[in-house]
C-alpha cells in the first residue's frame, strides 16, 4: 500500500521528488488535473514526512521561482497570425474590477446626488447649478492630484 504525500504543483513536486530520492526513498508521482500526486511505499512514509518537513523551505521556494518562457522575454506579446480570429487588444481589460469601479464612482455619485437634490429641492435649475459646481470642483481637484489621465495618451 502507498502513502500519499499530497498533490503538488509541478515545480514543487519536482523538488520534493529530488529530496526524497536523495534520502534513499522510492517516491512515485502521478499527474492529475489538480497537480502531481506524490506517493511513497507505506514503510517509507515516516522518513518521507521527515524529509518533507526538513526541506519545506526549498519546496516552497520552487513555487516562487518565475517560470521560463523560452527564448523570448515574458513581456513581449505574441504576433497576431494572419487569417486567425484575433481578439481585440486587452490593454484596459487588465485593470482590476475595483480600479474600474473607482473610475466610475464619482460620476455615479454625482448622478445619485443630483437625483437626491431633485427630490428634496423642487427647483431643477438649482440642482443643475449645484451639480455643475461639484463637477468643476472635483475636476480641479483631480487635476491638482495628477488624476488627469489623458496627458499620457490614455482614455
Amino acid at each position: 500500500m502507498a502513502e500519499e504525500l499530497g498533490t503538488w504543483p509541478a515545480e514543487q513536486a519536482t523538488v520534493l521528488l529530488e529530496v526524497l530520492q536523495k534520502a534513499g526513498l522510492s517516491p512515485d508521482a502521478k499527474r492529475t488535473k489538480d497537480g502531481v500526486l506524490v506517493t511513497v511505499p507505506e514503510d517509507q512514509a515516516d522518513e518521507a514526512n521527515r524529509q518533507l518537513v526538513a526541506n519545506m523551505d526549498a519546496i516552497a521556494k520552487a513555487a516562487r521561482q518565475p517560470k521560463a518562457n523560452g527564448p523570448r522575454p515574458p513581456s513581449r506579446r505574441p504576433r497576431p497570425v494572419k487569417g486567425a480570429d484575433n481578439q481585440p487588444d486587452k490593454g484596459q481589460s487588465s485593470q482590476l474590477g475595483s480600479e474600474r469601479m473607482m473610475r466610475i464612482a464619482k460620476p455615479v455619485g454625482l448622478i445619485l446626488l443630483a437625483l437626491l437634490l431633485l427630490g428634496v429641492v423642487r427647483n431643477p435649475i438649482l440642482v443643475i447649478a449645484v451639480v455643475a459646481v461639484l463637477v468643476y470642483v472635483l475636476g480641479k481637484r483631480a487635476q491638482q492630484q495628477g488624476g488627469d489621465d489623458h496627458r499620457d495618451g490614455g482614455l
